[in-house]
């Protein structure tokens, strides 16, 4: 049993799910050979370290070590647990799972708490205000069905009431930020009460937190979002993003706005790369998404100073996440969706392919000529222009950015001294200082990893504590639990919850182990194994041999002399 999960599903559930397809829905993959590398989903980077190996099935960051098969991938970048895992890749590749009962992890339960919020606010929302608002404001019944809004209806206890009546546990719908623990009093109270409420869903496309938007100023702030919970952050979620991934991987650029009606607008529109922030301003870990997906980002923020002063927030961050950005900037007044529904989508196109560079922006921005603002002024600009290219780790990234800042402001050359950064090293892992015993043994593991139908001849030869390094002795005596029929890479990594074994499995499955028939590597493998256990025994007999003169044992010291002979006369023979 898996959990409460039978075996018989969860090979089918690994059979049924190719990894790369599966981790391509999450990370922009780029062929390098016979795998694929992208920007790693587990932490902020600009070099591609993260890699998918399709043929072993399994994945591997040498930047941060996370590494494992699409199951343990699924674990990682949902925040569930082994049974919720595979009941989510289950319902991807369309299998059913009986279930018995088990309780379900906290995500899970806040997932279903969600969606079932989710549900009651779609319901809702056909003959409300918010659906006659909604309308007023251009966006059709498609879009409305497509992008699930929903209504939060009038009232302190609607949706309390509705899952009351379905024996649903109120605590849970708090700790999702759905309700609110009245103070000094039992029970709960609505968070989300006369709200046109869009959903926040991550780029699987699972709800994991609302946007509401009054109807009236008189009804507090204009915008509530959910709060922080174990299944939403703010700051590391793009709103419409999991509706507009592809078209923004198939395009290579991403358009991001600042508000729900912005981004429905342009989606609605046509113009589907885009992506919207939603409460927060544009932070490292939405950048480093939208990296997996782009290189370059078009800013279309609202024209008023708010908006301004957000842009070159946003810049500095796009390009420490090795994005390219461009801005466009609409005229005093409007926001995306005002300038769309009052002068068409083919004026805004026009303005987005005429976005401006991060330098040409700023050059626009002043009020007048570089060489005529007053000196601090221009200290300002080139400080500025500086710290930005600090954060540029690429070299030639930052040649170019520096080169053209130079160009465009008409800087002395010997500015070019002032700018400074530091170059990435590549996070691939140097493995050319390890030579002589531990690289024979990370080769012949390797040959293992590749050819798994010689382990269990290999294990009635070689034992484990004839490996001089006690991490490769671990991971050679765990290939003993395992169908070498059915061996999987990235199955063999999960029995390992030691990042460092890990990471040293990965390193030992990219090395190469030479282009021979596999039968007569395997035997040079053994021969040279058989060789360097003779060694070993030889060394140790020379110590015994010393102690044995030392105390002096006659009869011990022939008979480790004997031993000693015959060792040096099979140490050249082959394994048989």
């Amino acid at each position: 049993m898996a959990g409460y999960i039978t075996e018989d599903v969860v090979e089918r559930v690994k059979n049924d799910t190719d990894i790369l397809d599966l981790i391509n829905e999450y990370v922009n993959l780029k062929r390098a050979g016979k795998d694929y590398v992208g920007l790693c989903p587990f932490h902020r980077e600009k070099t591609p370290s993260f890699t998918v190996v399709p043929a072993k099935n399994f994945y591997h960051c040498f930047g941060c070590g996370a590494s494992g098969n699409a199951i343990g991938f699924i674990m990682r970048h949902e925040n569930l647990e082994y049974p919720d895992a595979i009941k989510f890749l289950a319902r991807r590749a369309g299998i059913a799972i009986a279930e018995k009962g088990t309780a379900d992890s906290l995500s899970s339960r806040l997932y279903g708490a969600v969606e079932y919020a989710h549900n009651f606010y779609i319901r809702n929302l056909k003959n409300s205000t918010a659906y006659e608002y909604v309308i007023s404001r251009g966006v059709s019944d498609a879009i409305i069905d497509e992008l699930q809004l929903g209504f939060a209806p009038p009232g302190w206890d609607n949706l309390y009431n509705a899952f009351i009546k379905d024996k649903l546990v109120p605590a849970e719908f708090e700790k999702a930020g759905l309700l609110v623990k009245k103070e000094n009093q039992q029970g709960y109270y609505d968070k989300f009460r006369s709200r046109l409420m869009f959903p926040i869903k991550n780029i699987s496309g699972r709800v994991i937190g609302f946007g509401g938007r009054t109807l009236s100023d008189e009804e507090g702030p204009k915008y509530l979002n959910s709060p922080e919970t174990q299944i939403y952050h703010k700051g590391s979620v793009l709103y419409g993003l999991n509706w507009s991934k592809n078209y923004i991987r198939d395009i290579g650029k991403a358009i991001i706005t600042e508000g729900y009606f912005d981004f429905i607008s342009l989606y609605q529109a046509g113009i589907k790369n885009i992506a919207a922030v939603s409460g927060t301003g544009f932070t490292a870990n939405q950048a480093s998404l939208l990296a997996r997906f782009c290189g370059e980002v078009i800013l279309l923020y609202d024209a008023d100073s708010a908006g301004l002063k957000a842009t070159f927030r946003a810049i500095d961050v796009l390009y420490n996440a090795g994005l390219e950005p461009y801005i466009v900037r609409l005229p005093e007044g409007h926001d995306p969706d005002t300038f769309i529904r009052q002068n068409g989508v083919d004026e805004l196109l026009k303005m987005i392919e005429s976005a401006m560079s991060y330098l040409e922006f700023i050059k626009q921005s002043l009020p007048d000529k570089f060489a005529n603002l007053p000196i601090s002024r221009q200290e300002k600009v080139i400080n500025s222009l500086i710290e930005t290219a600090a954060g540029i780790d690429d070299e030639l990234r930052h040649e170019l950015f520096v080169r053209k800042a130079i160009e465009v402001f008409k800087l002395p050359a010997a500015i070019a001294a002032k700018f400074k950064t530091s170059i990435r090293h590549s996070r691939i892992p140097d493995t050319s200082g390890v030579t002589g015993r531990k690289k024979f043994e990370m080769t012949f593991l390797s040959f293992l990893f590749s050819n798994p139908l010689y382990i269990k001849e290999s294990l009635k030869l070689i034992k484990s504590d004839n490996f001089i390094e006690l991490t490769h002795g671990e991971i050679y005596k765990k290939l003993g639990l395992i169908d070498c029929a059915k061996f999987s890479v990235g199955d063999f990594l999960e029995l390992f919850s030691d990042d460092a074994i890990r990471r040293k499995i990965t390193e030992i499955i990219i090395l190469e182990t030479g282009g021979a028939p596999a039968d007569v590597r395997f035997s040079e493998l053994l021969i040279s194994f058989q060789k360097f256990q003779v060694s070993d025994r030889l060394a140790s007999i020379r110590a015994e041999l010393a102690d044995a003169e030392q105390e002096g044992e006659e009869q011990e010291l022939e008979k480790l002399t004997r031993e000693y002979r015959d060792l040096q006369n099979v140490a050249n023979r082959k394994v048989v």
